[in-house]
């Protein structure tokens, strides 16, 4: 079980895309890309970048160990979630105004807690202070996707491919 002060530690950490300068074409459903950090060797990351008519837009990052992976931060453009009714030590000041929040079609991001299942609190990406808060074209998935990749400290080149409408 990771603890918060590891999944922050993670998310600093300099991560590459294995297998050098990558595009991410957004006109796929789904893109999976294995991430690594050579320091770290023990650790491999996954991100994903979904985009869909039920979800808009979603973009994760977890680690993967063995066959099970461990989500540390996603950001949902549209979706549902409820947030849980339950604080323990080890929630973070950042959530706590959002206990039991339900967000329905509200742009949010999922955070890592200690003790609670997969990415189970969220808060509005207003209050994380993220630079792309809706989508509305093709310019706002690249921005999102860049500042998430900034969130996350990946430090490899990438290119996106924006879908032809």
């Amino acid at each position: 079980m990771f603890s918060n002060e590891l999944a922050n530690k993670i998310l600093r950490l300099p991560k590459y895309i294995e297998g050098g300068i990558t595009t991410i074409d957004m006109s796929a459903e789904k893109s999976r890309f294995t991430l690594s950090n050579s320091e770290e060797p023990h650790y491999e990351f996954l991100l994903e970048i979904t985009s869909n008519r039920k979800i808009t837009f979603k973009i994760s990052f977890h680690n993967q160990e063995n066959n099970s992976k461990e989500g540390l931060i996603r950001v949902d453009y549209k979706g549902g979630h409820k947030n849980p009714e339950t604080v323990t030590e080890f929630v973070p000041e950042i959530v706590k105004p959002y206990i039991g929040y339900f967000f329905l079609n509200e742009p949010h991001i999922h955070l890592f807690v200690e003790g609670f299942r997969d990415l189970a609190w969220a808060i509005p990406l207003s209050a994380y202070n993220f630079p792309v808060l809706e989508i509305n074209n093709a310019e706002d998935f690249s921005k999102a996707i860049i500042a998430f990749a900034k969130e996350i400290n990946i430090v490899s080149s990438f290119q996106i491919q924006n879908s032809i409408l």
